[in-house]
């Protein structure tokens, strides 16, 4: 039985009880004839007054009960507040005793985001700080994490167990499922791709990040293209089936034919020929994700870089139409892949670099010395406001990206959300000026990973 109903059965038992015992004794003062009057009225209201004490009593343990429910923990203050991109709401989770959800909504009231926490403190409270809780270990992603669209359409929505990603599940727009990842940065589980009819185009099943089971392929209408067998990551029946996928990680990289050299010296002619836009920089590195299609031309390039007009007009220009690479390679068989890359522009000469994978989530997050209260403490100390800013009354919170490397280190600082040129750069600086952190880790091995923090500044 629900607790809410066991609840409101009880209060309205002790009432039923409480009115029969109470015209009882009426009925006993009544009758008795060695009584005065003044006895009466003092047993009368001594009755009433325990019958209203049970009554409130009951009605608050009941209601305490409502709000609260079953639940290890209790919800106070506001359960809805501001946040400069709308409202933000907390309730229980109604499946589980020790989660909490948390919804966003934008300012027209549309949902953006909804996700679920476990809980493990005694109260909490919306308007207190996430990280005093996750500094004190009381709450952890755990459930499912969903985007939304302005549409209210499910975009995506990933899957957590103890702060680590277990499922990534993307939509089409019209609702339907795209992509089933089993994992983040090791997959383990059924790896499945639809079409966006709803038909099944790829189905596979992975262990350790390794190909461990059957894999088949399909066409939109459903029938069978392909089927293989896998063990510990070997084809040892049937065929190889490939994800139509753009591949992060494949087996062999893109790459130039004629070498880095030789590409060097073509992006170096074109940007000192007439036709190339001014280079307004002396010498500037941008990090760049570069798609590749099978044939291994590049056909897209998202920079993470903050960059000025003129700049990322330089960028376009050099990439574009730019002779194809080797495509990359996964079990032999060309596909599409993103890779990160290093583009260093300078006056006299122009270079393309591949970089090392930097992992977005890793199954042990970078931690920095202290934890996040004295990470925001620091930034907050060594933080010197630009004075022409502040005169100008120019304030703003500032994200910064940043890569902690395989030791720990701080570097690639970058503006991902930004306020002003003069805020923006203050912000990497202070970022920049950060001590080594304990270093991301996979399966026990340090990996770099990129990190985003963001640095207000207010005005007093």
């Amino acid at each position: 039985m629900p607790s809410e109903l066991f609840y409101n059965i009880k209060v309205k038992i002790m009432l039923y009880v409480m009115c029969k015992w109470l015209k009882l004794a009426f009925n006993k003062i009544n009758a008795s004839q060695l009584v005065t009057r003044k006895s009466q009225n003092m047993k009368i209201n001594v009755l009433l007054f325990f019958v209203l004490f049970s009554f409130v009593f009951q009605f608050q343990e009941a209601q305490s009960q409502d709000e609260q429910g079953p639940h290890t923990f209790k919800i106070v203050g506001s359960k809805k507040n501001f946040t400069p991109n709308g409202i933000r709401s907390v309730e229980y989770d109604p499946e589980s005793n020790n989660h909490l959800v948390i919804s966003n909504f934008d300012k027209d009231g549309n949902i953006s985001r909804k996700f679920q926490y476990l809980f493990t403190g005694k109260k909490f409270n919306l308007d207190t700080d996430f990280l005093i809780y996750k500094d004190k270990g009381e709450i952890q992603s755990d459930g499912s994490d969903t985007s939304y669209g302005k549409d209210g359409a499910i975009e995506r929505t990933f899957v957590y167990k103890e702060n680590k990603i277990v499922s990534q599940i993307y939509y089409y727009p019209n609702g339907q499922k795209q992509t089933m990842i089993p994992g983040i940065y090791s997959l383990n589980g059924e790896y499945k791709i639809w079409y966006s009819n709803g038909q099944l185009s790829f189905s596979g099943y992975y262990k350790d990040n390794l190909k461990d089971g059957d894999f088949e392929q399909f066409d939109e209408s459903g029938a069978s293209v392909k089927k293989g067998v896998y063990k510990e990551g070997k084809l040892i029946l049937g065929e190889k089936v490939i994800a139509e996928i753009n591949y992060t990680e494949p087996d062999m990289p893109a790459k130039y034919a004629l070498g880095e050299v030789d590409f060097d010296q073509y992006l170096t002619k074109k940007a000192l020929s007439p036709d190339a836009p001014r280079m307004a920089f002396s010498q500037k590195v941008f990090y760049l994700y570069i798609d590749f299609d099978k044939t291994g031309k590049m056909t897209d390039f998202k920079n993470t870089t903050t960059t000025y007009d003129n700049e990322e007009e330089s960028i376009k220009y050099l990439l574009k139409d730019c002779p194809a690479y080797s495509p990359a390679l996964v079990e032999g068989i060309p596909v599409q892949s993103q890779q990160r890359m290093a583009l260093l522009i300078s006056k006299s000469a122009v270079m393309l670099r591949q970089e090392e994978r930097v992992y977005m989530e890793v199954e042990e997050m970078p931690e920095f010395p202290g934890g996040s209260l004295v990470l925001r403490n620091l930034l907050y100390s060594n933080l010197q406001y630009p004075q022409d800013a502040a005169r100008s009354k120019i304030q703003g919170r500032v994200f910064v990206n940043f890569v902690i490397d395989k030791e720990g280190r701080v570097s690639r600082a970058s503006v991902s959300r930004g306020v002003h040129p003069l805020l923006d750069a203050e912000a990497c600086r202070v970022v920049m000026s950060l001590p080594n952190w304990k270093p991301g880790r996979i399966l026990g091995k340090p990996v770099s990973v990129i990190y985003t923090v963001p640095v207000n500044f207010m005005l007093q």
